[in-house]
């Protein structure tokens, strides 16, 4: 009696042994971080960041987007003719499309950290890279200018910035006051009337 338990207990043991490797086993598989789709929507993302040679669509309204070739559906990307590659990164995942991003193009989606984290170190550094700022300020219209804060001091509503560039002064509307005085800036905006700009972005270079 005794041998026959002592059987049936290795056996059991086996058993649960057995079941135990299986389950770590099936456990340290890799889970699946790539595939390839179709059916793919940036609206899915908040805050995406996206590169593309050429964007045939409209971009999400919370999106930063740099692009090699300007684009009348993201007037306010920035423009960088160096930009290599088609893609858009998310939260916890992102788009590498096959060709142009434009409807039904095909692409891998990804959630691997480390591919997530190489396409943003891609993308900021497209996004700082912009294309030459104006050595000037026309009468109206949009402008990227970059020079120095002279001041900022109440003015009407707001507040002015006296932005001191290569070709004069200009005075730049804030809706609060900033702490720039001396700091090197691009301003991204529209001449209302010379020299008063409303911007859209200002960057501190320094």
């Amino acid at each position: 009696m005794d041998i026959i338990a002592f059987v049936a207990g290795l056996i059991v043991g086996i058993v649960v042994v057995s079941i135990a490797v299986e389950f770590a086993w099936k456990k340290s598989v890799p889970e699946k971080t790539c595939k390839l789709t179709k059916k793919w929507n940036l609206n899915e993302l908040r805050n995406a960041l996206i590169v593309a040679e050429k964007l045939h669509i409209t971009p999400p309204s919370d999106a930063k987007v740099v692009v090699a070739a300007p684009t009348p559906l993201a007037k306010n990307a920035r423009e960088n003719p160096s930009v290599i590659g088609n893609f858009v990164i998310g939260l916890n995942k992102a788009y590498i499309f096959a060709g142009e991003i434009k409807e039904g193009q095909i692409a891998v989606v990804t959630s691997d950290e480390d591919i997530l984290k190489e396409l943003r170190d891609m993308f900021y550094e497209f996004y700082k890279v912009k294309e030459k700022a104006v050595s000037y300020v026309p009468k109206k219209g949009r402008v990227r200018i970059r020079g120095v804060v002279r001041a900022v001091f109440p003015y009407r509503d707001g507040y002015l910035m006296r932005l001191s560039y290569e070709g004069g002064i200009v005075g730049v509307l804030l809706k609060e006051r900033m702490d720039v005085e001396g700091r090197r800036v691009e301003v991204e905006g529209e001449v209302l009337e010379y020299p008063f700009i409303n911007p859209y972005n200002i960057t501190v270079l320094d």
